[in-house]
């Protein structure tokens, strides 16, 4: 069955099935565990236990993903096949255990976890992987408590080397300040902090500079970043493309620019479209050639997502990004069942991306919108159904 088109794809190029087995083979020959690396010979019983070590892994000092290895011994380092062993779970069941908890965290925001079956030398492994994401210290607000094993609130946990923060204790302060310096990105460059900040929307706010209601936003902790509207000739900037021409007005299409600022500093401008008779707008998506048309993507850690998402939960609130499908034929009506409620551009990772347009080929693109819209259709199916052959293989 198809996903919805604005289904996050989890995880980097690690997730692809090669890269992890190789990584996981070269940690299990160090013959040690270390700071974002932990082997388990099976799953837990307790699920106090894994939410302690997926804790101690998501805020441990580390540049990168962390993963939780089941089916390796942590004494001897001796693979064990993990299939059919008391209480191995699934992706579904794992992340259950954080999502129906989640209002014990923190702001209820939990690690980006996904859980991955691989083999090594005929063995199954399972492997959690747990994203880095820069919203350290991940911590619990209310005790949680199972079979006398209790995580308390407050206490922040993490993992030095090889070794997990006690359930009873917490971090060192010096490692507590390393986290909330990571939060506010005050060891990253502008436009790492200027992405972080997008990605919450609440903690920005907007002035308005006259009574028409224009004006900008900054961020209220960190005035000094800024993002501002900029009009442009729509004459000049493409603001006609595909997937803006499924509305019923096509005619009246306009175009403006998001300018991210930091102090006086212009980090990025973004084109954001307004169509549908000024009923929508997005921020516009990349795209590249696919065959005579086009596919239309969001990177998942560009600037250009980061600012739609900020667009659609600020005060545009729109959800423009259910996009109408027109036409008729084949295309068309499947698109019309995969998308009921409007089609959706979707977000991906760079190594989707490439895997999903293999070689380029060197085509001349239509120039009938029509056909060009039925491409523009096609390339986003098929997109699709080749995420979904990638999830179940």
């Amino acid at each position: 069955m198809h996903r919805a088109a604005s289904e996050s794809r989890k995880g980097d190029a690690m997730s692809q099935p090669d890269d992890l087995n190789k990584t996981i083979q070269d940690l299990i020959d160090r013959q040690t565990e270390g700071a974002y690396w932990d082997f388990k010979l099976q799953h837990h019983a307790n699920n106090a236990d894994l939410i302690h070590d997926v804790l101690c892994l998501a805020n441990a000092e580390h540049q990168g993903d962390r993963f939780l290895v089941f089916g390796v011994d942590d004494a001897t380092y001796a693979l064990q096949s993990i299939a059919n062993t008391p209480n191995r779970k699934s992706q579904s069941d794992v992340v259950s255990v954080f999502r129906d908890n989640s209002s014990k965290f923190f702001e209820s925001r939990i690690p980006n976890i996904y859980l991955r079956e691989i083999e090594i030398n005929g063995d199954t492994l399972d492997v959690l992987v747990i994203e880095d994401r820069p919203f350290k210290p991940y911590h619990l607000v209310d005790d949680y408590s199972r079979q006398s094993r209790k995580l308390r609130a407050h206490h922040i946990y993490t993992r030095v080397n090889d070794t997990n923060t006690p359930m009873p204790d917490s971090a060192p302060p010096h490692e507590v300040i390393r986290m909330w310096r990571e939060k506010f990105g005050l060891d990253s460059s502008a436009i790492e902090r200027a992405l972080r900040f997008l990605q919450e929307p609440d903690s920005w706010e907007y002035v308005s500079e006259d009574f028409f209601g224009e004006g900008y936003y900054h961020h209220k902790i960190f005035p000094e970043f800024t993002l501002k509207v900029a009009d442009t000739d729509s004459t000049v900037v493409a603001c006609n493309e595909e997937w803006t021409r499924g509305e019923i007005r096509r005619d009246n299409n306009s175009v403006r620019f998001y300018l991210l600022y930091y102090h006086q500093t212009l980090l990025h401008r973004t084109r954001v479209v307004t169509f549908d008779d000024g009923k929508k707008s997005m921020v516009a998506p990349n795209w590249r050639p696919r065959g005579a048309g086009r596919f239309y993507f969001y990177l998942a850690d560009s600037v250009e997502y980061a600012l739609q998402r900020f667009h659609s939960a600020s005060r545009h609130k729109d959800d423009s990004t259910d996009l109408c499908i027109r036409g008729q034929g084949q295309d068309s009506e499947e698109a019309r069942s995969l998308w009921p409620e409007g089609l959706r551009i979707p977000s991906l990772e760079n190594y989707e991306l490439k895997a999903f347009l293999g070689e380029e080929e060197e085509c001349e693109p239509s120039t009938d919108d029509v056909e060009q819209y039925q491409l523009f259709l096609r390339n986003q199916l098929d997109f699709e159904e080749w995420r979904d052959n990638q999830a179940t293989t």
